[in-house]
């Protein structure tokens, strides 16, 4: 099976999203309360040193006290709750410093919130909940003692339009990325299809200053980012019929094992069996002895 590289991160979503006026929009859109333009905003994207990429899409504070981290997905991961886990606390490490954490004092950190955008072709519904509990092997009996709530959108056409429309960016980049799936679907080639997308957004005024300012760019990474989905998508695939085969030979050898057990327990059964019709002609044998002594007498 091959191997997929991980450690590719360039979205459309990432590229478009990456300024603060428009990380306050977004988070605007989504959250029940409203901050008003202007309020700071603070990056705190993780990037991968090593790559100089991006390790997650979106990680950013809003007036220091909430700390928004939002994935956008075309494919369906429910282990998004465990990602954000790890992804929050490398965040909070570079929020705070190491030495405050042995101080007596207690230290307050930013509210998190966490947020997933589904926009793939699979059914998904309007929105779901993601929890890291779900993933316990064991329940804890009392007090959950750690838990992350994920909420995951479906951002596609025809969902959360009440919420999409409240950020300008937001729907543009549904529109756009609505548009050029339809085209690809037409029969176009994916650049083609990219390509017809980007000029028609263009001419309808739909992200039109990002587009016209970012189409190279972008006719690129939607193109990539597609062909990694797939890439994903296969490597899912694959990694579920090797596991079949794997639990096919573990059944096999199980059902080997129970009918070599059963076979020696038969065995053994007739050895049994055997033992006792040899006792059995034993006893009939000292009966006649028994008997013809009588007779004798």
């Amino acid at each position: 099976m091959g191997k997929v590289n991980r450690n590719f991160k360039a979205s459309v979503f990432t590229h478009l999203f990456a300024d603060p006026d428009k990380e306050l929009g977004l988070y605007n859109a989504f959250s029940q309360v409203h901050y008003s333009p202007g309020t700071p905003v603070t990056d705190l994207t993780l990037n991968d040193v090593l790559f100089k990429d991006r390790v997650n899409d979106l990680a950013f504070s809003i007036a220091d006290i909430i700390a928004c981290f939002v994935e956008a997905q075309s494919s369906l991961n429910y282990n998004m709750a465990l990602r954000f886990l790890m992804y929050s606390g490398r965040v909070y490490e570079k929020l705070i410093n190491n030495d405050e954490m042995y101080s007596e004092s207690r230290i307050m950190i930013p509210t998190p919130e966490f947020y997933v955008l589904y926009n793939g072709i699979k059914p998904f519904p309007k929105h779901e909940i993601y929890r890291l509990s779900d993933s316990f092997l064991v329940q804890p009996t009392s007090d959950m003692p750690l838990d992350l709530v994920v909420t995951a959108y479906n951002i596609n056409p025809g969902f959360n339009d009440d919420i999409i429309q409240k950020d300008e960016n937001l729907h543009g980049y549904v529109m756009f990325i609505s548009k050029a799936r339809a085209f690809e679907q037409s029969g176009m080639s994916r650049e083609g299809a990219v390509k017809s997308a980007v000029e028609e957004c263009i001419k309808q005024g739909i992200l039109a200053d990002y587009l016209q300012s970012n189409a190279s760019e972008v006719i690129n990474m939607l193109a990539q980012e597609w062909d990694w989905n797939k890439a994903l998508e296969i490597n899912a695939r694959d990694a579920a019929r090797e596991t079949e085969v794997r639990v096919n030979k573990v059944w096999q050898a199980i059902v080997a094992d129970k009918d070599t057990a059963l076979a020696d327990k038969d065995a053994a059964l007739a050895d049994s069996y055997a033992a006792l019709a040899d006792k059995d002609a034993e006893i009939a044998a000292l009966k006649a002895k028994l008997n013809e002594a009588q007779l004798q007498k």
